[in-house]
């Protein structure tokens, strides 16, 4: 009789109810290759591990990855949806004319469509009053997605401070809410930017805020142009003294200093700052000014009165060769 080997833990079969990396990519259409990219990338989808190091996935994976293929199909971007949840993927499928815009061109980056009812921004709003940080990163995405980089921070996200800011003025939100609003909203510009910047091979911009500000909201929306057009961003942040700004742009060789400015700041002060900053800077390096609290240019400054405005700046300025 011949002698019956035993089977070690390594060699087992899988439980019935999880799949192999092979045996996912054969139920999704997904090669394994990218499979593996997702994962090391975006932190999605997520295996469980055998003793042997073998990847394993739950089989309820097929029906969401099948729902990521088809919005891939469309034009979005891995990174845009392998974050969202089932229900935020749903949701997207169901938009009509979902597709994601490309960013190739300066038009291909308006929103693809507006919300004139305002339901979105009023489930915002209303997230923003209950401090239901699920609720306002969820509909953040989906506008993300939906409208575009450039519609999403000039329709959506700029709105939606706006209102905010409004709302606390008339006391029908406090302090809690606009600081809360204002966390998640900078926690998702970040993590927009973060694919941006990991691709970015183009001229190096130093980005900053005058002595005294702290409003950053403007200059991280700002960034994500710049990230967007392939600019490699050095982010300085709020409240960054001017000699540390032109230090920073000769340390780096920087080409450009993108200046925020917000409306906290007295306009004589402002003017005062970018003049010196200006001053500090070396000759080569472009000086722009942008943002609600930006005085008139003085010589040698330009002044962005738009994020679209600043997004064809950027291309021409890229283009005309200010990475050489």
């Amino acid at each position: 009789m011949p002698r019956r080997t035993s089977r070690s833990k390594t060699d087992a079969p899988p439980d019935p109810g999880l799949l192999t990396i092979g045996a996912l990519a054969r139920a999704t259409g997904v090669p394994v290759q990218t499979l593996r990219t997702w994962e090391r990338r975006y932190h999605s989808p997520q295996p469980t591990r055998k003793p042997s190091g073998h990847r394993l996935y739950p089989v309820s994976l097929v029906g969401r990855l099948h729902k990521v293929a088809q919005l891939l199909d469309r034009g979005h971007r891995p990174s845009e949806v392998l974050p969202l949840t089932s229900a935020e993927l749903d949701s997207l499928l169901t938009l009509p004319g979902a597709g994601a815009e490309r960013l190739e061109s300066p038009t291909s980056i308006t929103a693809a469509s507006a919300d004139p009812d305002g339901l979105e921004m009023r489930e915002m709003l209303r997230a923003v009053k209950e401090l239901d940080r699920n609720a306002l990163i969820g509909a953040m995405r989906r506008n993300w997605i939906r409208l575009g980089p450039l519609g999403f921070l000039e329709d959506c996200a700029a709105t939606l401070m706006k209102n905010v800011g409004a709302a606390w003025h008339n006391g029908e939100l406090e302090v809690r809410h606009e600081h809360f609003a204002t966390a998640c909203l900078s926690g998702l510009l970040r993590e927009v930017r973060e694919p941006f910047d990991r691709q970015a091979h183009g001229p190096l911009v130093i980005a900053a805020m005058l002595p005294g500000d702290v409003h950053e909201g403007g200059l991280l929306m700002a960034s994500v142009i710049l990230a967007m057009r392939g600019c490699r961003i050095v982010y300085l942040g709020p409240d960054t003294p001017l000699d540390q700004i032109a230090t920073a742009v000769r340390e780096r060789a920087a080409k450009a200093v993108a200046l925020s400015i917000s409306v906290a700041v007295p306009r004589g002060h402002a003017g005062k700052g970018v003049t010196a900053l200006r001053g500090a800077l070396p000759r080569r390096a472009a000086l722009w000014i942008g943002g609600a609290g930006a005085p008139n240019p003085p010589k040698g400054v330009e002044r962005f009165d738009s994020l679209q405005a600043l997004d064809t700046g950027v291309i021409a300025w890229a283009g005309g060769g200010a990475a050489r």
